[in-house]
């Protein structure tokens, strides 16, 4: 129950392997390659640390005025993994006919990955080899290995610690870089006995990155370890005889968060003096079980989706950020697809997941994006504007990393998205310090912008030139989610300067007195926001009784060319595709789960199944949000056909890139899928609301809700279960009827058919 498992190695698959088999812990991320290297086909060996960047520059053919010069992109950093493993003097590998038995598999309880196979060589004599792995979910600057040969001769190991690295390109794909980059290079390296390092240093940021390697020998029979040291590698040779085993003891440390990271990552060492691979896996096990326990979504009567969703829940705990340093790139820690950049994937697909479980990981990534908030306020004076903070497309270090503007700084959604989150972590924790503290410049900042950007004409609020999620429409008047969104940013930041204005609590109101005059708001400019929220343009359709996309998208031709040319960005031109009524992806529909407050549910429902037939989900951030709001319209067999849908995107590679890395944002959306899909958990007016329904593949599913100091415990079966586990007690909306939970007393609710 607790394993992925893939039992048959075929070439072919290997890069997407990669991803898949990815060990991280949300600071490093090492793609699953082989240890001891393929026989064939191609790799994108790489580690990776989450926040860690260097600068390229920006070539524009025609450049302009706030075009980004420069670029953040994340480098790979010392390959640890390889380890070539030698039998009599001959190289073990997968090649065919010489080897049986090949397993390979994720313990999501254990929190290992493990490969093993049968190698026959050419004496005919057998080896048995084991590889396992782990980056370490207690000690995040931690990654081990451990490699076991039994075999009837002389073994040898080759590990490597290789500074020679190159970022992966393919030319052909804009949604990977077209250019190889060595980004880190070797400014140290050395070796004392079992232990080897490498220090790095970016070549125009000038970060610095500190690998440690210690070689841990188990073996019955003597052994030999020596160390040589060829240009920017250090390789360490093991030799023995009938068994080996060698633990990979793996330190990293930069300093972005270390003022010495070789002296730190020795520290650290030294720490973990007496702990070797099986030492840290009871660590992780210990772990895993508390997080599985407090966090964990269980699918009842259907393995494989069980299987399928704990592989999207651990793929989140290996990849989000863990610190104000970092965040959760589009792919991860688990590939260089984007390049490394944080969008607002987080904000929209995996902070709602983890505010419900685990409100302390969701708090670091919104430290970070205050960590970069002066930032965004730079940006938003090179973009023209006179005050405010303009959040960049994607970025790590807090610039814009993008130069198509139209798909991507004129995505200023961004900042309501943030604002979103920042408010949506307020109503769950009621963490007012924070709020005061940061969330509520951030929100107050972001709100700036939308009256720069914005105008009132015949007394309706407008926004002009923006792009919404559907990047497949681009530079538009009005478009729907945008407009509401930045209708929400303005109203909650007019609801919290009130709020806190008239707070009791002097030292809160001193804070907010102390923030007001910081950046200079005024009791005018809030109004200002209050009236353009009221009057904010919400385009209806009437003819067709739906919501409209923008001012002009419902009067474009529907798309007659070729739609089997998948997805359209590889194969049209921009402009072609954007004169036509055909979507990348969820924009009005994705604005009615965000807001459904600001919409009529009967004209939702008739925008759902109109924008759904002209949506191609060439994003992988589609269909998620589709099988969502089939839900909340009662189309259940819709909806777990995109269920479906996002659980195979990786698993499956579907989207015919996984090689790049995983898709974190359609990982966060499956897991939403359950908990505002099925579950239909909502929070309207400071209330939690959920309104549950079971698709006929399953038998039942629960999940746990962490609010305002509460634990709900929800079982959704033929009836609702639902057990407050932590609290005295708290009160929800179950199908909008309400209903007081109080410890130990277990609420009872039948499920209904018509929700």
């Amino acid at each position: 129950m607790y394993k992925y498992e893939d039992n048959n190695y075929d070439p072919s698959f290997q890069l997407k392997n990669e991803s898949i088999f990815m060990v991280g812990n949300g600071y490093v991320g090492i793609r699953g390659a082989f240890e001891e290297g393929y026989p064939t086909g191609d790799s994108i060996r790489g580690s990776y640390i989450n926040g860690l960047y260097d600068r390229v520059e920006m070539v524009h053919a025609e450049s302009a005025v706030g075009f980004p010069e420069e670029y953040d992109k994340q480098p790979k950093i010392a390959d640890t993994q390889t380890c070539m493993v030698f039998l009599d003097g001959e190289p073990a590998q997968l090649v065919n006919t010489k080897y049986e038995n090949y397993k390979r598999y994720v313990d999501y309880s254990n929190g290992e990955t493990v490969r093993s196979y049968e190698f026959i060589t050419r004496s005919n004599k057998r080896a048995y080899l084991t590889f396992r792995r782990l980056a370490s979910f207690v000690y995040y600057n931690v990654a081990s290995y451990r490699i076991e040969i039994t075999y009837d001769g002389e073994i040898e190991l080759l590990s490597v610690l290789d500074g020679d690295v190159r970022t992966y390109a393919n030319p052909n794909d804009p949604r990977t870089s077209n250019e190889q980059k060595q980004l880190l290079k070797v400014k140290d390296l050395g070796e004392n006995l079992d232990t080897t390092f490498l220090l790095m240093e970016t070549g125009r940021t000038n970060l610095s990155q500190a690998t440690l390697v210690k070689h841990i020998i188990i073996s019955e029979n003597e052994y030999t370890l020596e160390n040589s040291i060829k240009d920017t590698k250090i390789e360490t040779k093991i030799t023995s005889n009938l068994h080996l085993v060698l633990d990979k003891v793996c330190v990293f440390t930069d300093s972005l968060r270390y003022t010495e990271p070789l002296r730190s990552a020795y520290e650290t060492l030294e720490h973990l003096a007496y702990e070797n691979y099986e030492t840290l896996l009871e660590i992780q096990k210990n772990y895993l079980n508390d997080f599985w326990t407090n966090s964990g979504i269980e699918i009842y009567g259907n393995d494989n989706d069980q299987k399928s969703i704990r592989f999207m829940q651990y793929q989140l705990l290996q990849n989000v950020g863990i610190d104000s340093y970092s965040n959760v790139s589009a792919k991860g820690l688990s590939g260089e697809g984007y390049e490394g950049h944080y969008f607002w994937d987080t904000e929209i697909y995996i902070f709602p997941v983890l505010v419900v479980n685990q409100p302390q990981r969701a708090k670091s990534l919104l430290e970070y994006r205050y960590n970069i908030l002066d930032s965004a306020r730079k940006r938003s004076l090179e973009l023209g504007h006179t005050k405010g903070a303009a959040y960049p497309w994607r970025t790590i270090s807090g610039i814009e990393c993008s130069g198509y503007f139209p798909a991507s700084t004129a995505q200023y959604h961004i900042n309501a998205d943030i604002a979103y989150a920042f408010y949506m972590y307020y109503q769950y924790t009621n963490d007012i310090l924070f709020m005061v503290e940061k969330g509520l410049e951030v929100i107050f900042e972001t709100a700036r912008i939308w009256i720069q950007i914005g105008n009132f004409f015949n007394g309706e609020f407008h926004i002009h030139e923006v792009t919404g999620p559907d990047e497949y429409t681009a530079i538009v008047s009005d478009n729907y989610f945008t407009n509401m969104m930045a209708k929400f940013n303005l109203e909650i930041a007019y609801k919290l300067y009130n709020y806190f204005s008239k707070i009791e609590d002097e030292v809160i109101l001193e804070k907010f007195r102390v923030l007001v005059d910081k950046i200079n708001l005024s009791e005018e400019e809030i109004e200002i926001m209050k009236k353009a929220s009221d009057n904010m343009l919400l385009l209806y359709d009437s003819n067709l009784d739906i919501y409209a996309q923008d001012s002009t998208f419902l009067s474009k031709p529907m798309w007659n060319l070729d739609f089997d040319k998948r997805p359209l960005l590889l194969y049209y031109h921009p402009l072609t595709i954007y004169r036509y009524q055909i979507l990348k992806q969820a924009d009005v529909v994705l604005a009615h789960l965000l807001l459904e407050e600001y919409a009529d549910l009967k004209k939702m429902e008739n925008s759902y199944n109109y924008y759904e037939e002209i949506t191609t989900h060439d994003s992988s951030l589609s269909y998620c949000i589709y099988g969502i709001m089939a839900c909340r319209y009662k189309f259940l067999d819709k909806a777990y056909y995109y269920f479906i849908q996002s659980i195979s995107l990786d698993l499956h590679d579907t989207h015919q890139n996984t090689k790049d890395g995983l898709h974190l944002a359609n990982i966060g959306g499956t897991v939403l899928s359950i908990i505002q899909g099925f579950a239909g958990l909502r929070l309207q007016n400071d209330k939690l609301i959920i309104r549950p329904s079971v698709p006929e593949q399953w038998e039942g599913y629960s999940f746990k809700i962490n609010f305002r100091d509460c634990v709900l415990d929800v079982k959704v079966e033929e009836e609702i279960i639902i057990r407050l586990i932590v609290g005295d007690k708290m009160n929800l909306l179950v199908y909008d009827k309400e209903y007081k939970v109080v410890k130990d007393k277990e609420l009872r609710i039948p499920l209904a058919e018509d929700f």
